[in-house]
């Protein structure tokens, strides 16, 4: 049994990451979690340890974000750039660690924008790249969101969201006034089902923030680490279109969409069709929402395995 909570330098900032797996023979997993400044381990091991027999599976605590947090972090760091290197300098030292000359890398939601990034710029060590709920051109996903949530509001004749949303100034290019509209939009959203289908969001969250890897000093600052992540990052983030940026790969893709996300929507059905790579595949998860991997987490842990068991 392999497990193991490793401080390494990247991009001379101190980071973590997690390992968990049955057996060193296993194949190389590395989750990129979303957010931004969400860590996801502590979720996955919960909803997805079925996946540690099949894999040496790697939760990296990103730049700023969970264990990886501290307040000295320079804000000048904190952007996607020096994300993609980090990933790269971490991705080196786990392939020279586990004696291993590829890996499986699968990004959720936030990460999953920087997984297409990571594989196109890095396609000789990746073995194959699953994208979970993966988000394509933010600003017109966001503009998406917000549309929703008003519609919802109206239809539903819920007066204090209808307050609130029509209080607040316009989404643009993807980004938000001020956090505090964020967090009311994502709020509503939530309550209206747009994040998490037949099961409660709070239970995918608590469980990140309640993992093991964490002490409770750091569960007391989890949030500040996010809020953190989210000033530095957000605007950047949803800036970010795969459209322009990421349209051949060379490496297979398998895509996980929820069929009642309305985070990232339904963009990845058109995306798929233009991106060109030596193997494409798109599942649709019918009782998911934003969370497919855990809303629906024995068949994931299925996609998963099977995907594996293909590759060999």
């Amino acid at each position: 049994m392999i497990r193991i909570q490793q401080q390494v330098t990247l991009g001379n900032e101190h980071q973590w990451y997690m390992v968990r797996g049955e057996s060193l023979e296993l194949p190389l997993l590395l989750f990129l979690h979303g957010g931004p400044g969400s860590p996801q381990a502590g979720a996955q091991h919960r909803y997805n340890r079925e996946l540690e027999k099949y894999f040496i599976v790697v939760n990296w605590d990103q730049r700023g974000a969970g264990k990886s947090y501290h307040r000295h972090i320079d804000p000048a760091t904190m952007n996607v750039e020096q994300l993609l290197s980090d990933a790269t300098e971490l991705v080196q030292h786990l392939l020279r660690r586990f004696e291993k000359r590829k890996l499986y890398v699968m990004g959720h939601s936030m990460g999953a924008l920087l997984g297409m990034q990571f594989i196109k710029r890095n396609p000789d060590v990746v073995a194959a790249y699953v994208g979970i709920n993966q988000p394509v051109h933010r600003a017109e996903e966001e503009e998406r969101t917000q549309q929703f949530v008003i519609a919802e509001s109206r239809r539903r004749n819920h007066r204090k969201a209808i307050r609130e949303m029509e209080a607040m100034r316009p989404v643009i290019n993807g980004s938000f006034a001020t956090m505090k509209d964020l967090v009311k939009q994502r709020t509503w959203l939530t309550k209206f089902g747009g994040v998490a289908y037949k099961k409660q969001a709070v239970w995918f969250n608590l469980s990140c923030l309640f993992s093991s890897h964490l002490t409770w000093t750091e569960r007391l600052r989890f949030m500040k680490g996010f809020a953190f992540s989210n000033q530095c990052l957000w605007n950047e983030l949803n800036r970010m279109n795969l459209l322009e940026d990421v349209l051949e790969v060379e490496v297979p893709v398998y895509f996980i969409m929820g069929r009642h996300d309305r985070i990232v929507h339904d963009t990845i059905q058109h995306y798929i069709q233009l991106l060109s790579a030596p193997k494409k595949k798109l599942i649709v998860f019918e009782q998911s929402g934003h969370f497919a991997c855990f809303e629906e987490a024995e068949r994931f842990n299925q996609v998963m395995i099977d995907i594996a068991a293909r590759r060999r």
